[in-house]
């Protein structure tokens, strides 16, 4: 699976929220203002600007500070604590912010605050987290479930619920995360918080994502992305669209998908300037652009998510992924070289991903290092001196030296005279063994593709119809009552049309497996042509009719051929079968059979949307990767034109094919006569 940004949302609690000028407003007033009055509006401020700008946050919360001191006023002292964790939060200082929660909660705890307390336990399980200590965390987050009472604060609890899924995705305890996200999105549904529910989908959207159950990801990145559009938020819009590309470029065949998702989520950041999320958003394209070949514009949008990360500081994770990719794009086109440069950077920003603490270390190390060149280069100052000294000493051994050396390459050229005339003897009985290995060598390479395709078909697609199974009777399983009638329909003809691709799918690979291991028999005899297409024609005519595409024969007077009746089936039946997939609605297929002497030429042709010409000398062959969505989102593994071939040939006939993009097909073969 490819690594990519998944974004979860944090459901962190709010004390009130307002807008510029509501505080406007209150800045007006403060001067006049005296007493307890005076007091409220300042902590009122101070969380206004704890989200970005932090000298303002401690100016005000200073000033309340210093008058719930004066006053003993624990309420306004607990608030104005509060406030200051928040503005450390937000600028990710975390020790000193939880210092400031915890004066915070124990002043709402002397005052049977619940509520208060509740969202503070709840923004220390945040700091946790974020520190990696993931069991002070959990222990955060339900000791702040402890002071909720859920016919009061189901939203509060729901907020707390979201972040323990959060917290158990990130343990890899996906079972309790999709548990904890289901009942927050339960108690968001019951209080209409519609912008939390999307939060809770997108989370139950990441941790189906981190299982590989790509559908089920989907479904619930598409519930968040309905919402956030409901909701006009711009920015979460484009998460949900870039998590939803992800889905596609994991899947492999649905790249275009990918593209188009990508670019609409590019194009929102740079509306908004998110310059992180554009970083990673440009990653993503460039994974895109290699998978489907388009080398230049990948290393393109690799580099300018690279500029980007270096230009703003967006720390190493992000280069990291980028030189991956770079070395893997630099791999494809051959270029040895290039690759190798970006794996070396992508390894060095590997290894910078520490910690503070162990950045510090290195500090120590580096002055160690530094000290040690010192004494290094005094050593070497003194073996200088005892070099000059030996030096003198190895010209006087080396003369002697040469001496020996002239009589023994004297010796040698005569052993390696005679050892030529041997070698070309040898050479001679190698060269023919290695023809013949050669020989060896190609027909391996023959079975390992077919290896490679037969397990590619395992794991593509056969995998891709059961996870379509399996997703959507999960979700009919699960979701039936909150599922209208439009959508338990929509998930049931999906898993008939899956497990009409299953079935076609074996039923190919039966046939294959069968010839490949030599367990089919090859038994001809006459046969007349018209019977083996009227037995095809009422097996696809259900299908045609579906599509309402017309099926046409045109057979000349003597159709009588000599032929393996089955493998004549088998040919005629995938051929009529592809040529009903990739034509359109109110299309027709039409079969042509004509007398060329001693054979039959049979041409099953189509209007539908034709092959590419790159596609087309790649139809035939095992190792090939095409693979095209039919007229209706079909699925195709290519296979079964393989087993075409494999039988026109084992009957004596040839296969070709004639096409144009948007024009339609020609598929030919020729079959012995009588």
């Amino acid at each position: 699976m490819r690594k990519a940004l998944i974004y979860i949302f944090l459901s962190i609690l709010s004390f009130s929220t307002f807008g510029q000028e509501h505080v406007d407003s209150l800045r007006r007033i403060l001067p006049d203002l005296k007493g307890q009055d005076r007091a409220d509006v300042l902590q009122q401020l101070s969380f206004y600007y704890s989200k970005f700008d932090s000298a303002k946050c401690f100016y005000y919360a200073d000033q309340a500070l210093q008058w719930s001191t004066d006053n003993e006023n624990k309420s306004i002292k607990a608030m104005a604590f509060f406030n200051k964790a928040e503005c450390y939060y937000a600028f990710e200082r975390y020790s000193k912010a939880l210092n400031n929660y915890q004066q915070a909660l124990d002043l709402f705890n002397e005052q049977n605050d619940s509520v208060n307390s509740c969202e503070t336990l709840n923004s220390i399980g945040l700091v946790y987290y974020f520190e990696g200590q993931y069991n002070s965390s959990a222990k955060s987050f339900y000791r702040a479930l402890d002071f909720l009472n859920s016919n009061q604060t189901r939203g509060n609890a729901a907020h707390v619920y979201s972040n323990l899924g959060m917290l158990n995705n990130r343990i890899d305890d996906n079972n309790s995360s999709i548990y904890n996200y289901k009942l927050a999105a339960k108690l968001n549904r019951e209080i209409h918080d519609t912008a939390s529910l999307a939060v809770n989908y997108n989370g139950q959207g990441v941790v189906y994502y981190s299982l590989n159950e790509y559908d089920s990801a989907k479904v619930y990145y598409q519930k968040a992305l309905d919402l956030f559009r409901i909701l006009k938020n711009k920015k979460r819009e484009a998460i949900a669209l870039n998590n939803i590309a992800n889905i596609y470029v994991n899947v492999g065949d649905s790249l275009n998908l990918a593209l188009e998702y990508y670019k609409k989520a590019l194009t929102v950041f740079e509306e908004l300037n998110d310059l992180r999320s554009k970083a990673f958003v440009l990653e993503g394209l460039g994974s895109v652009y290699r998978d489907e070949g388009h080398f230049d514009k990948a290393i393109s949008a690799f580099n300018n998510s690279l500029q980007l990360a270096e230009q703003h500081h967006l720390g190493f994770f992000i280069k990291q992924l980028n030189y991956n990719d770079l070395a893997l794009t630099y791999e494809r086109l051959g270029r040895v070289q290039s690759a190798f440069n970006a794996f070396k950077k992508y390894s060095q920003f590997k290894d910078s991903l520490l910690s503070e603490e162990r950045l510090n270390q290195v500090a120590d190390l580096e002055k160690k290092y530094e000290t040690q060149q010192k004494q290094a280069e005094i050593n070497r100052l003194n073996a200088s001196r005892q070099i000059d000294h030996l030096q003198i000493k190895r010209d006087k051994e080396l003369r002697s030296f040469g001496i020996i050396i002239i009589l023994l390459l004297v010796s040698v050229t005569l052993i390696i005279s005679i050892a030529y005339i041997n070698k070309r003897q040898i050479n001679e009985i190698l060269s023919k063994k290695n023809a013949k290995i050669e020989d060896q060598r190609l027909e391996l390479e023959k079975l390992n593709a077919s290896k490679n395709r037969f397990f590619s078909i395992i794991a593509h697609d056969l995998k891709n119809p059961f996870h379509t199974v399996m997703g959507y009777s999960y979700l009919l399983d699960d979701e039936y009552e909150n599922l209208p009638d439009m959508e338990r329909k929509r998930y049931a003809k999906g898993i008939h049309r899956s497990a009409n691709s299953i079935f076609r799918l074996l039923e190919n690979l039966l046939d294959w497996s069968r010839s490949q291991t030599g367990r089919i028999k090859f038994n001809p005899r006459e046969l007349d042509f018209r019977d083996i297409y009227d037995n095809i024609q009422t097996l696809l005519k259900p299908s045609a009719d579906q599509k309402h595409i017309q099926l046409i024969a045109e057979i000349d007077g003597d159709a009588k051929v000599f032929a393996d009746p089955m493998m004549l089936e088998t040919i005629l039946r995938n051929l009529m079968n592809n040529a009903i997939k990739y034509t359109n609605q109110d299309g027709w297929v039409k079969t042509i059979v004509r007398n060329e002497g001693t054979r039959l030429q049979v041409c099953v042709q189509d209007n539908g949307v034709g092959i590419d010409q790159m596609e087309l000398s790649k139809l035939f062959q095992i190792d090939s990767n095409v693979r095209r969505k039919g007229t209706n989102q079909e699925d195709g593994s290519g296979l079964g034109l393989i087993i075409c071939e494999e039988f026109v040939k084992k009957n004596g006939g040839s296969i070709w094919v004639d096409s144009q993009q948007g024009h339609g097909s020609q598929f030919y073969f020729t079959i012995p006569r009588s």
